[in-house]
């Protein structure tokens, strides 16, 4: 199935709070994302970043406006739907424990996606786990250790890990070098930056950290309270 575009349309998502009040977390935010091309979301927490991309991948349904893909409006789509595209586009968020098996053991969580979304043979698989174990800077002393053992750290490293193992094409990064040392993310970023360039990967960046933005994304848009406030090209 291919896949060259994802548009929003004054995609819009309001929620209830505890007294029964809707806010607005999205506000009639539009963008385009072409495969290739990077994009970086910028803002303070509570800004709608994170909202942004959940609908982005449809894991929420927005209040009004569409998430478009190459045309297609996928906004009623079902877990059917979305299955076709899970191979091409992926994301990493920053609480990655939620994304993970805690019971599994780091091998087992993402051989359970190899299995799900590629052809590889098992000994392939071997190899492309220990790959990119050591590409995220992950000991493979950790092959066999339950996720729930692993740091914030290491558990964001392994679902990036994980992502990159079926080869997206699309990949929404969720502050995805918060609380790694420099060591550590300086890998990541190298990691990140190799595999741009191998594969015409297209990022959406999603960070507090301008150099991070700067380094991986070509456009950089500001977002407050729901909307887009400014967009950077360099």
């Amino acid at each position: 199935m291919e896949m060259d575009r994802i548009e929003l349309d004054n995609l819009t998502r309001t929620y209830y709070d505890a007294q029964g009040e809707t806010f607005c977390a999205l506000d009639h935010a539009s963008l385009i994302w072409e495969q290739g091309h990077s994009i970086a979301i910028m803002g303070e927490s509570g800004s709608g970043k994170s909202t942004l991309a959940r609908l982005m991948i449809g894991l929420e349904r927005p209040s009004e406006g569409r998430v478009l893909i190459n045309g297609v409006d996928t906004t009623k789509w079902g877990l059917r739907e979305w299955r076709k595209y899970r191979g091409k586009i992926q994301a990493v968020f920053q609480d990655a424990g939620g994304t993970l098996n805690p019971s599994w053991s780091t091998s087992k969580n993402v051989e359970e996606a190899l299995v799900n979304l590629t052809d590889l043979s098992p000994s392939q698989r071997k190899n492309r786990i220990a790959e990119l174990m050591e590409q995220t800077g992950l000991s493979k002393s950790l092959l066999d250790t339950p996720v729930r053992k692993l740091s914030g750290g290491e558990q964001r490293r392994l679902a990036l890990l994980r992502s990159l193992s079926i080869s997206p094409e699309f990949l929404i990064l969720d502050e995805v070098t918060a609380g790694l040392d420099l060591i550590s993310t300086e890998a990541v970023l190298q990691l990140l930056e190799k595999y741009e360039q191998e594969h015409d990967c297209a990022y959406l960046v999603i960070t507090h950290d301008i150099q991070v933005a700067s380094r991986l994304c070509e456009v950089i848009y500001e977002i407050e309270h729901g909307k887009f406030t400014k967009k950077a090209v360099r």
